[in-house]
């Protein structure tokens, strides 16, 4: 869902719906969210011991995988959330020009 919200406000009018202040909010609450869970996730990864078991190795990957995904969508959150509000910026330094021509 965040790769195609960060397509259509990069190269479509989107923009303008994400970085309208119910936008912002729903992408800081995207961004809180997978903040708190990758907290949560990176305490719960499994401390590494001599001889793990299949089970251990396991659960060690997995949660391993999760904190790097947790993250991954985090940074994708912030990202969408900049590059809306960037790009209404530029809109609106860029509408002074188009009214005078």
């Amino acid at each position: 869902v965040l790769g195609v919200v960060v397509v259509l406000s990069l190269f479509t009018p989107v923009f303008k719906i994400v970085d309208s202040n119910a936008g912002r909010l729903v992408t800081l609450g995207w961004s809180l969210y997978f903040y708190v869970r990758w907290q949560i996730d990176c305490m719960r990864i499994p401390m590494k011991v001599d001889s793990p078991s299949d089970s251990d190795k396991l659960e060690f990957y997995r949660m391993s995988r999760n904190v790097y995904m947790e993250f991954s969508g985090l940074v994708l959150a912030l990202f969408v959330f900049n590059a809306a509000r960037l790009r209404g910026r530029i809109a609106s330094l860029e509408e002074p020009q188009k009214k005078s021509d």
